[in-house]
């Protein structure tokens, strides 16, 4: 069964007369005829009773045609959705991320340019804590906001898309990997193998943490879980860069815990090693539910919905996910 032969179905019912649904279709009679057999066959009973005078539709042809009449519609309007999408309306889209999605959004980014090159797209970075009034005043079309960004019941106006749950890694100077894991080994991928970091192995050391002055990612709010979990480190100090978080760790200073789906973009002698101690976060965008612009749905309800885009996405990126939970990817 096919789009077309449904369309034949459908012009046949509504103009009860073979030639003139050929004429609608652009098609020659005996085309339409063979279609509408096929689809008998397919359906395993008559939709038509035929004379040399008159068409009718059968009881069966009258309950089949209820169903495929708003099928059909709903189809033509994806279409047109899509050409109006695609037409000129939608001519750019704009991304707003916080310090750590650089690597995911530019192959999400690569993904969407494959399906609409005329797109033209763009990313601002900026503080976790603003993300979400950026998406309200119209700077960003889509936001990728921080897990731990609380989203208000009264903010019904914004539309959340889960995307994937990772664990944090524990972000080490590669020279140093064997003090907090013991027995770990370097493969020849370049990972280390062995058992999760523990608490114990961070007791007296310093963490580092990169913070905002508010918001989701405050020094704050960063201090207070590294707590909770239960750590003892000598220090917690705060890093106003991703730069300078990887600047200080690389120089053997101490280590941090940072998203798993940012090893592949670790500068050269830093590793990021599997640890138990901070739990796995949930990772979303959000949009406002009435966006004007139409390339943030194809993005938000395209891209980020598509299995296959997501799975290429958790392979390459998200090594340390939390793989055993059932929410780890979308």
């Amino acid at each position: 069964m096919n789009l077309e032969r449904l369309e034949y179905f459908a012009a046949v019912a509504e103009h009860l007369n073979f030639t003139r649904a050929a004429d609608v279709c652009h098609v020659a009679q005996t085309a339409i005829s063979r279609h509408i057999a096929a689809l008998e066959s397919e359906v395993g009973c008559k939709l038509f009773y035929r004379t040399n005078r008159s068409v009718e539709l059968t009881p069966a042809g009258k309950a089949f045609h209820a169903e495929i009449v708003p099928m059909l519609e709903h189809y033509r309007r994806a279409l047109e959705n899509a050409r109006t999408a695609y037409s000129g309306r939608a001519s750019s889209l704009r991304l707003g991320i916080g310090p750590y999605e650089m690597g995911v959004v530019s192959q999400l980014f690569r993904e969407f340019h494959s399906l609409f090159p005329d797109i033209g797209l763009s990313v601002t970075q900026y503080p976790y804590s603003e993300l979400i009034r950026k998406l309200e005043e119209g700077a960003a079309d889509v936001i990728f906001p921080h897990p731990d960004t609380p989203l208000p019941d009264e903010r019904k106006h914004i539309s959340v898309q889960h995307m994937f749950s990772a664990s944090p890694g524990l972000l080490l100077c590669a020279e140093r990997a064997a003090e907090y894991c013991p027995g770990c080994r370097r493969q020849s991928d370049g990972h280390f193998s062995g058992r999760p970091v523990q608490k114990k192995e961070l007791d007296g050391k310093t963490v580092y943490l990169l913070a905002e002055a508010s918001g989701p990612m405050s020094l704050e709010n960063g201090r207070s879980q590294l707590l909770q979990a239960g750590l003892n480190p000598a220090s917690i100090e705060p890093v106003n860069s991703l730069n300078g978080l990887f600047l200080m760790v690389k120089a053997g200073l101490g280590t941090a815990f940072v998203p798993s789906f940012l090893e592949t973009e670790l500068p050269e002698d830093l590793v990021l090693l599997p640890q138990k101690i901070l739990p796995a976060q949930n990772y979303c965008s959000m949009t406002l539910s009435s966006s004007p612009n139409p390339a943030a749905e194809l993005f938000s309800r395209g891209i980020l919905t598509s299995k296959t885009v997501m799975e290429g996405i958790r392979r390459r990126y998200l090594r340390h996910a939390d793989s055993g939970s059932s929410s780890s990817l979308s």
